[in-house]
């Protein structure tokens, strides 16, 4: 018997239970729909779905930072502390955090009251602390850090932003500083980074970028190493305020970077000039 032949009812009713008979739901491989035949199919890359959180035990991290005075000999790292990134340090201790302004106060203080780091535990896994300023009186945290990768502003008072300069350093190695919160910034500015202990990174993109309007060539620079290896240089580009100030890679295959592997990008310029940095990372659970 033909299925047109078990469908009884008027003709309506059957138009109905056809087409209602033959919708199909295409669902990717965690079950999520992605379709149907009476709506436009989904084509969502799969780093798309990975920044909505579709993908399980994956995630992107989107990496930023600046410095504001690269100068002419020897290369800097792009971070707002200046000169060479001292946060790569090869024990874990906890951390003191200190404002230049008294008005970074949890009590009632007009500028940032806490703010939230992000960072790696001894044994080089994902930790976050949430922190009480208190103006120029240092606070130290309750966790020990082997790095911090970020930090950034939860609660202000009327001027909604750090009024001073924040700095975070190893409270006993006070000469590794972890990150400096510019005033006004409410985040670090960092382009530093180091791969979790638990999980593989992907580096997916770079981006760099001459931030003032100074005349000079730049030149950029990105440094990896593994552990217990040397730093050395993946990867190097050409700015110029005359003609390309920007400059943007994607990486279409991309290069494993293990457990622990830490990263950053650096400048030197032909004067004193502002830079900025940028880099995605895939980072998947092993």
């Amino acid at each position: 018997m033909s299925y047109l032949g078990r469908i009884k009812g008027t003709a309506n009713e059957l138009i109905d239970s056809v087409l209602n008979t033959l919708k199909v739901s295409l669902h990717d491989s965690y079950g999520n729909v992605i379709g149907s035949n009476n709506e436009s199919l989904n084509t969502m890359s799969y780093f798309e779905r990975v920044s909505q959180g579709l993908v399980a035990g994956a995630k992107i991290i989107q990496k930023y930072g600046k410095n504001p005075a690269v100068g002419t000999v020897g290369f800097s790292t792009i971070w707002n502390g200046g000169g060479v990134y001292t946060g790569f340090p090869s024990t874990a201790e906890t951390v003191t955090i200190t404002s230049l302004s008294v008005n970074d106060t949890n009590t009632a203080g007009t500028g940032m009251r806490s703010l939230r780091m992000y960072g790696l535990s001894a044994s080089g896994l994902e930790q976050t602390e949430d922190i009480l300023l208190n103006g120029t009186t240092p606070v130290t945290s309750t966790l020990s850090y082997l790095r911090l990768n970020k930090a950034k502003g939860l609660t202000g008072g009327t001027l909604a932003h750090n009024d001073g300069n924040i700095t975070i350093r190893q409270s006993v190695t006070t000469a590794n500083i972890f990150a400096f919160m510019p005033a006004t910034y409410n985040s670090t500015m960092i382009a530093a980074y180091t791969i979790p202990a638990d999980k593989n990174g992907y580096l997916l993109s770079q981006r760099s970028a001459i931030a003032n309007k100074t005349s000079a060539a730049v030149d950029i620079r990105i440094k990896v190493r593994q552990p217990g290896n040397l730093f050395t240089v993946n990867g190097e580009a050409a700015l110029n305020s005359q003609g390309s100030g920007f400059i943007n890679i994607d990486f279409k295959i991309p290069s494993q970077l293990p457990p622990l592997t830490d990263l950053f990008i650096e400048a030197e310029a032909s004067a004193n000039v502002a830079v900025t940095a940028f880099f995605d990372i895939l980072l998947v659970d092993i």
